[in-house]
């Protein structure tokens, strides 16, 4: 998943409200359309897997927020990963520091001993079926605190998320694939054309000049829908990201980091 502090001139994408899940909600499986039953060990492993094809990623990404009080023009900038923890997010007018490797959800999942996982059935996420897959860490001293993943079983995409962490908070996000209801096949999984983030603006770290208006989350100071798209409601903010995949496991990325050790 994405972490990302933006420069104190516009302030910093990130997290939100905590959404309390029912253990006695939980189920050891769920059917799939194979008549097969699912469980939450084997749905974590088939993320494990899809995450482990990933391994050299390089794309162009655009940005747009909106934020409470806040005037944050379109953005883009160029995104490079390689596994497994080296992340590089650039642009020329506004620089993005990444807080977390995009691909360290992935990382904690290989580690099941940290946490438990539990099925809690069946939900719709827009016109596509999905598990929604819970993972509490077991750690009292873990950042971790709730992971929540809707998932398409058969493909393992994840199409929506909710995770908390004590050092962040919450954020909500959404994955949208260009190929909404069949994956692509081949070597390399089918990547999100963009990610929908949702946050309590009151979560946002801004410079101080902009906290008492933040704070009030009142209107965007008249902005009318059509200059704000993202139609955020009031108290929260929303940054929207799209990626134009650039290259996949073709070792671009490799060669950027390269490019900037020898310099």
């Amino acid at each position: 998943m994405l972490g990302f502090r933006l420069l104190p001139r516009f302030g910093a994408l990130l997290w939100g409200f905590l959404h309390c899940i029912a253990p006695v909600q939980a189920q050891r499986s769920v059917p799939e359309p194979s008549g097969k039953s699912l469980t939450a060990d084997a749905l974590v492993e088939r993320l494990v897997q899809r995450s482990s094809l990933i391994q050299d990623l390089s794309a162009e990404v655009h940005v747009l927020a909106d934020v409470p009080r806040v005037k944050i023009k379109p953005l883009s900038g160029t995104m490079h990963y390689l596994a497994p923890d080296r992340f590089h997010l650039k642009s020329t007018r506004l620089a993005l520091l990444p807080r977390q490797n995009p691909m360290e959800l992935f990382e904690f999942l290989r580690q099941p001993q940290k946490y438990r996982s539990m099925l809690m059935g069946n939900e719709a996420v827009g016109r596509q079926s999905a598990v929604l897959l819970s993972l509490l860490p077991t750690g009292m001293d873990q950042d971790w605190q709730l992971i929540r993943l809707w998932v398409q079983p058969q493909s393992a995409r994840i199409l929506q998320a909710e995770i908390t962490r004590r050092s962040l908070g919450t954020v909500q996000m959404q994955y949208f694939y260009k190929n909404a209801l069949s994956p692509s096949p081949g070597p390399v999984p089918d990547l999100p054309d963009s990610l929908l983030f949702e946050m309590d603006a009151s979560s946002l770290k801004l410079p101080k000049a902009l906290t008492a208006d933040l704070h009030r989350g009142s209107v965007r100071d008249g902005l009318s829908p059509a200059q704000r798209p993202l139609r955020a409601p009031d108290g929260k903010a929303r940054v929207a990201m799209g990626f134009r995949w650039i290259s996949q496991n073709q070792g671009a990325a490799a060669r950027f980091f390269k490019t900037q050790k020898a310099g």
